[in-house]
């Protein structure tokens, strides 16, 4: 890395301030070196089945087109018509006076020489692999196949031909002897080695190649199972053999995109021809990445090789490719990509929007915020009752006693006919008992909840309750003693049940989501309701508690798994959640995977 001021001078207190700036690129940076870490174990995907690399390798094929000069084959007599195959050994064993058994894909026809006819008689084009897959063992043994029946008089009607591509099942005419002869692909790659800088820059490479044409007999039996053939030298008498001189021409597939590009444009005219491949290497998938800090003013500059990405260091094939990757796989950065003749170049800025988190006041830590926990809800008790009734007679006792304070913070329900439990009832007052020693009666009251008020609590009671200290249910922060004896209800409980039924039926009006993200968002709402999760502080601990919870319903669905890790980075990329919790958060869930009934 180098560093590039655009401002000549900074004061220590600048310079502080710039290096806090550029720290904030360390946070995204540890996150993506544990999800590849973990990816070296457990990818997610395979790199290769990726589409712009696919495209990435299949333009760094070779394209060859054989072709047969007049000039050069004087000597040569009836030579046409000429089949060129692209085939391969199925195995290295081969018989005595036998070939080995040869599995072809296609077939060209050649009638006649380059300089007369048409070009489609004329030249016979292949498509192989690039030259860094040339090299490795099965790629030496591809093959390219002439063989001639001129001597003969077989040509294949224009039927079975399309172009100068032949039908495989049209070889069965073939069947006797020919002269045959081949091309090694390993040997066309040493050459094409040498001549890597034009080919780089979408230059056509001429070669020239003497094929020894070999008299032989083609078996029939072969040709009529899987495209195979092969070829035995008992079965003739002519034993004389003649030299064959082939014109191949090689280019790369994607040359023709290079010139779409400003920086394949650059010109070597300068460079001398000792370095020039070497500085074309250096070149080719080199990109720059400019880091931008401190309010847009100073930037820290990397260069990477073969289009790698600086954060995972994944090789992309192409700029293209790159560019899919930085905004699929690292959308915490704002990219922005430019190419000029000298240079590819990625600019990096963090984005403002990602970072936001919750406003508290100056040195406070939400995570010493007071937090209520329960791990079990007691389930509310109802009235057992034998007859069905619709009035309510109210049990009055003494203003003060024990008996009266218990009942006031307990909950009141009335069942109907159909069995649920209502909150409000009307009481016929006609119908309530009295007492001797009691005040008039009074209508009672149901609700969600009772609570004690100032006039039916005595001294006593009031002061054990000054000595409490009391919490709101909802917001877990400390009541004064005047909300605690107002009239207002604090406590406000919602039925489970009901708060569960409503969340479905508000995710079930989404049309654009779809079953298991109903499900994942259903799963959070209930979790984070019942459990309490008020503040941005407590979803650290509520990502992991959700992950034990739910971990083997998880484990099972695997849409559903990747629902709650889609979820998790949501929270990452609003800084409710950090690195460090997600990573345990997939260890926990990993131990479910590996089948542990409780993973640490």
């Amino acid at each position: 890395m180098c560093l590039q001021h655009s401002r000549p001078r900074l004061s220590p207190d600048e310079q502080h301030a710039a290096e806090r700036s550029f720290n904030l690129y360390c946070k995204p940076v540890e996150l993506y070196n544990i999800i590849q870490r973990r990816a070296i174990k457990s990818p997610t995907f395979i790199q290769r089945s990726l589409l712009y690399k696919i495209q990435a390798r299949r333009k760094k094929r070779i394209q060859i087109t054989i072709s047969l000069s007049g000039s050069t084959n004087t000597q040569a007599q009836n030579i046409f018509p000429l089949y060129v195959l692209l085939a391969r050994p199925t195995s290295n064993i081969s018989l005595e006076g036998h070939s080995p058994i040869y599995r072809f894909s296609r077939v060209c026809l050649l009638t006649s020489f380059s300089e007369f006819g048409n070009k489609d008689k004329t030249e016979a084009t292949f498509i192989i692999p690039d030259l860094k897959t040339l090299s490795t063992s099965r790629s030496c043994n591809l093959n390219i196949i002439l063989i001639s029946c001129g001597q003969l008089g077989q040509v294949i009607g224009e039927d079975n031909c399309s172009g100068n591509y032949v039908e495989g099942s049209s070889l069965k005419k073939l069947e006797g002897k020919c002269y045959w002869g081949k091309i090694a692909t390993h040997l066309l790659a040493s050459s094409l080695e040498k001549e890597r800088a034009r080919l780089s820059l979408g230059l056509t490479v001429e070669l020239a190649s003497t094929v020894t044409m070999s008299p032989s007999f083609l078996e029939p039996k072969f040709l009529e199972q899987d495209n195979c053939l092969t070829f035995c030298s008992h079965k003739v008498d002519v034993t004389g053999s003649y030299q064959l001189k082939v014109c191949i021409h090689a280019e790369e597939v994607g040359s023709g995109d290079l010139s779409l590009s400003p920086y394949s444009n650059y010109s070597y005219n300068d460079v001398p021809p000792s370095i020039l491949p070497e500085i074309i290497r250096l070149r080719a998938g080199n990109v720059l990445f400019n880091y931008k800090y401190y309010n847009n003013t100073m930037q820290k500059t990397e260069v990477t090789e073969d289009f790698s990405c600086p954060f995972c260091l994944v090789p992309c094939g192409s700029f293209k490719g790159l560019g899919c990757h930085l905004n699929s796989s690292h959308d915490l950065f704002h990219f922005e990509f430019w190419i000029s003749e000298e240079c590819q170049a990625v600019n990096i800025s963090l984005k403002t929007d990602a970072w936001r988190t919750e406003l508290l006041a100056e040195g406070v830590d939400p995570r010493h915020q007071t937090f209520s926990y329960r791990s079990r809800f007691k389930k509310r008790r109802r009235l057992e009752t034998t007859a069905k009734f619709r009035h309510v007679h109210s049990h009055v006792t003494e203003s003060g006693s024990q008996e009266d304070a218990q009942a006031g913070s307990e909950d009141d329900y009335v069942q109907r006919e159909n069995g649920l439990s209502v909150a409000d009832a009307s009481v016929d007052p006609s119908h309530t008992v009295h007492a001797s020693n009691l005040s008039p009666p009074t209508v009672l009251q149901f609700g969600k909840s009772r609570k004690l008020s100032v006039e039916r609590s005595d001294p006593r009671n009031r002061q054990l309750l000054q000595k409490r200290q009391f919490f709101h249910s909802h917001r877990a922060q400390p009541m004064a003693l005047e909300q605690i004896f107002s009239d207002h209800d604090s406590e406000d409980e919602v039925d489970d049940d009901i708060a569960d039924f409503e969340d479905r039926r508000m995710l079930d009006d989404f049309v654009d989501v779809t079953k298991d993200e109903k499900l994942i968002m259903h799963m959070w709402n209930s979790f984070v309701r019942k459990q309490r999760v008020l503040a941005d502080g407590h979803i650290p601990w509520a990502c992991e508690a959700f992950s034990r919870c739910h971990g083997q319903q998880l484990v099972q669905n695997p849409a559903l798994l990747w629902g709650w890790r889609f979820f998790m980075i949501k929270l990452w990329n609003h800084s409710l959640l950090d690195a460090r919790t997600m990573n345990t958060c997939n260890i926990i869930l990993q131990g479910y995977q590996e089948g542990s009934s409780d993973p640490k």
